[in-house]
């Protein structure tokens, strides 16, 4: 056994000794190794210097495959890595399986990294009957708070007790590709993780649940909670203790994806953790997690405490719905991120999204709808003060989810706002990202990638991307169907090389994908990137069309709209004297596999510039169908002519009387499925003929006194009319209405039948109007009346697609 050291354990001699003293230490070190590997093949550890060693870590390094590592109760202060060793460190358990001798060997992580790191290309590496605390994951990548498994190695980890671990992924246990895992008898609970698997998560390994000796997971967070097998195979999934009865994975407790695994294990376990209650319940900062939550005045107090304590309902989804408030993990022991489960809703109870705050400076404040269907989020505001390259609010693999009312505004963050991935039937809506400044990297505030959308009253207003990289500032929409409308992005700064507008559909594979905006207005930002235009729109196969676009009075080096693929451009100004060309038309190099061209079809627009301007035309294979109504002139707005409002108001590009775009727009709008209103919440069409631009020309451009009447009844309007749910036109309907003034109580929607039978119930929240002024723009203007807008799935009150 290796010589005792009182003042140090010591394997490996230093280099750094005097010659005589190296040979000496050299002739001693071999007579260690010869000692070993003859007279034991055990070394034992304690913290009191009784035993061979006082650090685990150092026992491994003095250990060969084979051999075992003893260790007596005590608190280890160690991030113990197996260095590639095929060696058991156990406990006394092992000698006597009494469980407090596994509740008084504790490895703790200190905060440092992972308690346990099993490194690649272990044969057979074994942990057993140990306690593992405080960990937060592997230095490089913190993964596995607990136990962090790295690539292509085996492991069985026996009879410990892994809690208080938090990580980014797999809070407990994480595993890389290629390894194989064996779990015996262990609980896993209370611990955090960012992403997949706040107790286990597993990516591209093996696990083996052992059946006998039964493992507990339960009481984990994270947006899968106990158990994560992406890409991973496994035995059915047998337990003691489970956070709650399942039968198989539901995505929210324990989740499994493989892409090409259709059959998922199955679930038994003996007992659950938690009682899950099958109505609404109520969170306040002040409440208290013992609570029943039932009431306001008996609220919880842990947001995600809630969206787990909530029983999912398909027919009449509960709602957790939080009082006004901040909630962060420094005034009310928040713990982030926030999962939401499928058919549940998390709603704010405030009058104004702010009046509901979610996040302080040190959390990613994500709130994760991951493998969930018919979910409803929205009416607070989220802040994020960190530069974590994490988005705020993530949807994930999901379907029928709305994101509606929420303001992401105030905050420094790479990533302040939405990314959806790989989902269908996704409806965000009046959400308002202000205020922002990013850093390093991505800057994006809705990404959304391979996923069908629906996108209405989004306002990207006065944010800051500094940094010399990333993507873009506003939208980077890639791989999806996407119907937009209503849209303001302006006042923004976006640095070199990131595009502050992006769709991008260009796969030859992308047949099924369709793209349309309405009512964009890109205004008054500023872009240093000499290399891309400010916006760009880029569209395989079909038509797409755009619509009522103003894009004006940007600056930049380059061009300002790109286009690739097949557009129609209608009813639109694109007029920015203090950038490059308004519009370029893609030409694709010669080495592109499956180059793109063009075919766009323009008319009724005022395009600076004219045809001539027009880059990329050159190219044969692009077709630039100039219309005959299209006008290249000074469209006089608002700011030109009166110079009554400041650069930076959206109003500023308001028409006025005399515009060559007032009366100027297609005759007909029949199909165009067009908003009913302009971009500042006023009728679409004024005067029997609808305008270029997002904005409408009404006479109420500087003076109060000769502001439009408001409507004296509600005004009601939908498109695409007909509504036909399973059609080629959407499966959604944008409903909106006008009242004559302000509410004193949120409006509710009801839709009937031809029989006369309600169908469903839409809450509203906040109108266009209100929205605007919360992100600080137009706060003054008259408007004709108080504007709603509400996209409807198509679905009754039991989501259920209606006829």
């Amino acid at each position: 056994m290796p010589a005792k050291n009182t003042d140090r354990d010591v394997c490996v001699p230093s280099n750094n000794k005097a010659g005589a003293m190296k040979k000496l230490l050299l002739v001693l070190y071999i007579i260690f190794v010869v000692k070993i590997a003859i007279w034991a093949n055990t070394i034992t550890v304690s913290l009191d210097s009784s035993q061979d060693l006082t650090s685990i870590q150092t026992a491994v390094d003095c250990a060969a495959d084979g051999d075992t590592i003893l260790v007596h109760p005590g608190r280890y202060f160690e991030n113990v890595d197996f260095c590639g060793k095929s060696i058991t460190i156990t406990s006394n358990y092992i000698n006597n399986p009494d469980w407090s001798i596994v509740e008084s060997t504790i490895i703790d992580g200190n905060q440092q990294s992972s308690c346990v790191v099993a490194i690649d290309y272990e044969e057979n590496a074994v942990l057993n009957g140990f306690t593992l605390t405080n960990g937060i994951g592997s230095q490089s990548s913190r993964f596995g708070g607990g136990v962090f498994q790295k690539r292509a190695s085996t492991l069985t980890v026996s009879n410990c007790l892994i809690h208080n671990n938090n990580a980014i992924t797999g809070g407990g246990i994480s595993t890389g590709s290629l390894s194989n895992l064996t779990l015996s008898g262990n609980i896993i609970k209370n611990n955090n993780a960012l992403h997949e698997g706040g107790g286990v998560g597993l990516y591209g390994s093996t696990v083996y649940f052992d059946p006998v000796n039964l493992n507990s997971i339960y009481n984990n967070y994270g947006d899968v909670q106990d158990v994560y097998l992406y890409n991973s195979t496994s035995n059915d999934i047998a337990l003691d203790t489970l956070s709650v009865d399942l039968t198989t994975p539901d995505g929210f407790f324990v989740s499994y994806f493989y892409n090409s695994y259709p059959t998922p294990p199955t679930i038994t376990n003996q007992h659950s953790y938690l009682s899950r209650i099958d109505a609404d319940l109520y969170v306040s900062e002040l409440g208290d997690d013992s609570n029943d939550g039932l009431t306001p005045e008996t609220a919880l107090q842990t947001i995600a405490f809630a969206t787990r304590l909530i029983q999912p309902n398909e027919q009449n989804p509960n709602t957790v719905f939080i009082l006004p408030g901040t909630y962060s993990e420094e005034l009310n022991n928040q713990i982030f991120p926030i999962a939401v489960q499928s058919n549940t809703k998390l709603l704010g109870t405030g009058n104004e999204p702010t009046e509901v705050t979610i996040g302080d400076e040190w959390n990613l404040n994500t709130i994760a709808i991951r493998y969930a269907a018919n979910v409803e989020v929205g009416n607070f505001q989220m802040l994020r003060n960190d530069v974590e390259d994490e988005y705020t609010l993530l949807v994930s693999r999901s379907e029928n989810i709305v994101v509606s009312d929420i303001d992401f505004g105030e905050s420094h963050a790479n990533k302040p706002g939405i990314y959806v991935l790989r989902s269908s039937d996704i409806d965000i809506f009046n959400c308002c990202f202000h205020d922002i400044t990013g850093f390093n990297g991505e800057f994006i505030c809705v990404y959304m990638n391979d996923s069908i959308a629906n996108l209405n009253n989004i306002i990207v207003n006065n944010n800051r991307k500094t940094a010399n990289e990333g993507l873009a500032s506003a939208f980077h929409l890639s791989g999806s169907s996407v119907n937009a409308n209503n849209i303001i992005v302006s006042n923004n700064l976006q640095s070199f090389p990131g595009v502050l507008v992006q769709y991008g559909n260009s796969e030859p594979l992308a047949e099924n994908n369709d793209f349309s905006m309405s009512n964009l207005l890109v205004y008054n930002n500023t872009s240093t990137n000499a290399n891309n235009p400010l916006v760009i729109f880029t569209k395989r196969f079909n038509q797409s069309n755009l619509n009522n676009i103003s894009i004006a009075n940007n600056t930049g080096p380059t061009g300002i709209l790109r286009l690739a693929g097949g557009f129609n451009l209608r009813n639109s100004i694109i007029y920015n004297p203090d950038a490059g060309s308004e519009i370029n038309i893609w030409v694709p190099s010669s080495v592109e596999s499956y180059p793109l061209y063009s075919y766009i079809d323009a008319d009724y627009n005022l395009i600076r510039g004219g045809e001539s301007g027009v880059y990329g035309t050159y190219d044969s294979n692009n077709t630039l169908v100039w219309g005959s109504h299209n006008i290249d002139t000074d469209p006089l707005f608002r700011g030109d002519v009166h110079g009554d409002v400041g650069l930076e108001d959206i109003k500023w590009v308001q028409l006025t009387q005399g515009s060559p775009c007032v009366n100027a727009g297609t005759p007909d709008t029949l199909g165009m499925n067009l908003p009913t209103v302009d971009i500042a919440g006023n009728p679409r069409v004024w005067d029997n003929i609808i305008d270029m631009g997002a904005y409408e020309y009404n006479p109420t451009p500087n003076s109060d006194e000769t502001a439009l009447a408001p409507p004296a009844t509600i005004q009601v309007s939908h498109f695409p009319n007909p509504v036909t749910p399973n059609g080629s036109n959407g499966k959604v309907a944008f409903i909106e209405f006008t009242l004559p003034k302000k509410p004193i109580e949120k409006p509710m929607l009801e839709i009937y039948n031809i029989k006369g039978q309600k169908v469903r119930d839409l809450k509203i929240t906040q109108s266009f109007s209100q929205l605007v002024r919360s992100a600080g723009l137009s706060s003054k203007d008259k408007q004709t009346g108080e504007h709603y807008s509400k996209i409807w799935d198509c679905k009754d009150n039991n989501r259920k697609v209606v006829a």
